[in-house]
């Protein structure tokens, strides 16, 4: 599928869960498209997002010191920096850091823009919550830990497991 078709696919699905498009005239010179969602936040604030023709995608915040942040997917980086003066003049050390994956067509980036918000703002949540028993410990065992069951794992995993199912 094109971007362009991708693109028109993926706005109808944001406009149907209700989305607006809300983006003013110079950012859409700019390349950049903003999306708002039917709700608001527990703040009474809009959700809004935005996705921009560099690459990134971003939740826009209202309230706060931080105006936005990034929700593009993130990937372990590492470069060499020389030490420019001091006593290590000379030496290299590593620095590691989290480097975003860009996303390049304007289709791909409003379909994971509105896989984030399925994902996030729409999946349904459980009615009633879960009986604890001892398959479901074994399976949690088994799924996030990699045991081979419940019993087999020390008391510190063991509590831990407890305590995640019990929130």
């Amino acid at each position: 599928m094109n971007q362009a078709k991708k693109y028109r696919y993926y706005y109808e699905a944001l406009d149907l869960i209700g989305c607006k498009h809300v983006s003013t005239p110079r950012q859409i010179k700019n390349g950049t498209r903003v999306f708002r969602l039917p709700f608001k936040d527990a703040w009474n604030q809009d959700i809004e997002f935005a996705t921009y023709e560099s690459g990134y995608v971003r939740k826009l915040v209202k309230l706060g010191y931080c105006p936005c942040y990034q929700i593009n997917k993130k990937r372990k980086g590492s470069r060499m920096i020389k030490v420019e003066s001091g006593q290590h003049k000379g030496y290299y050390y590593k620095l590691r850091s989290n480097e975003r994956i860009l996303i390049e067509g304007n289709g791909d980036r409003l379909e994971y823009l509105f896989n984030y918000i399925i994902r996030n703002y729409f999946r349904a949540k459980p009615r009633f919550s879960r009986k604890i028993d001892m398959e479901w410990l074994d399976f949690t065992a088994k799924w996030q830990y990699g045991e081979f069951g419940f019993d087999s794992c020390d008391s510190d995993t063991q509590d831990d497991i407890l305590k995640r199912l019990q929130q």
